[in-house]
Order: structure tokens, then sequence, then C-alpha cells
């Protein structure tokens, strides 16, 4: 089962792989905060997020959400998620450093966008070659993504391609 934030979904449904959450995860849930994040009007891959969205299960963003996000000194929206899977014991799916330093603390196991692809890679989902093309695609598109970390996934991909 995964949680996944925003930082994640739009990425993904901007080069269109949402497909590889599924494909990860049996289970895919994420929050009402998030819901709505994603789904505001005019922003690139609001079609895609809208329909990938029909089959997550959307929880009601919980009432200890803003305390936490006060203390934490983060979104509502990331709170909420981080709740989620705390509460479910769930891996977290995003691409946001502060989000997933605050899960950490919280001892929520957390993904980034480029663990979901080498996961995938590793599963056979993705051949090295297709997940190197996206990983491009991705940063390319405007996911935030650190030189080092990309040069990092770049040799793990060719590694695991050989």
């Amino acid at each position: 089962m995964v949680v996944v934030d925003s930082s994640a979904l739009i990425p993904l449904a901007w080069v269109g792989r949402l497909d590889l959450i599924s494909i990860a995860f049996d289970d895919v849930r994420t929050t009402e905060g998030v819901r709505e994040e994603v789904l505001t009007e005019g922003k690139r891959g609001t079609v895609a997020l809208d329909e990938f969205l029909t089959d997550v299960t959307i929880h009601d963003t919980p009432t200890r959400a803003e305390k936490v996000a006060s203390m934490e000194g983060v979104a509502v929206a990331d709170a909420s998620v981080i709740l989620l899977a705390e509460d479910g014991e769930e891996i977290l799916l995003a691409n946001d450093r502060g989000l997933i330093e605050v899960a950490r603390s919280h001892g929520v196991e957390c993904w980034w966008v480029t663990t979901l692809l080498l996961s995938c890679t590793k599963a056979g989902d993705l051949t090295a070659e297709e997940a190197t093309d996206l990983l491009y695609d991705l940063v390319n598109e405007g996911m935030n993504l650190h030189p080092k970390v990309y040069s990092q996934v770049q040799k793990k991909l060719r590694e695991l391609g050989s």
C-alpha cells in the first residue's frame, strides 16, 4: 500500500506515467487535501490526474492535520498524507524534501519518484533505458531533482541495465 502526495502525482501526470504507481502498488491512497491540490483548474495534467484518482481511495483530511501542520511547519495537505501513511504503516510516495524529512521523523517509510523508477526497473516493469528516458522527461518537464541525485540514479539504472 502507498499514500501519494501531490509532489509525486503532478510530475508523473506531466509525463503520462501515473500508471507506474498502480503497477508498483496494489492499493493507492491519498487525502482529500491532496486531491483538491492537484485538481486545480488550469493546471497541466489535471485531466490525467482526475482520471487516475477515480481508482484511488481518497480519505478525509484528518482533523489533527492542522495541528501537525502548525507544529511541523508544513502544509495541511502534507500533514494529512503523513498522518495517513503513519496510521496505516504505509509507504509515502512524494518528491518534496521537507515533507519527506518530516514524514521520516514520524517513522514513515518514504519513496521518492526516483525510488519508484528504480523499483519498477528492478521488477522488470520498465527497462533501464525506458526508466532513463523517463527520468530525463520528468526533469525536462519541471520535476525538481538535484544534479547529484540525477547522476546517481542514472548510474544505478545503467547497472540495472547490464
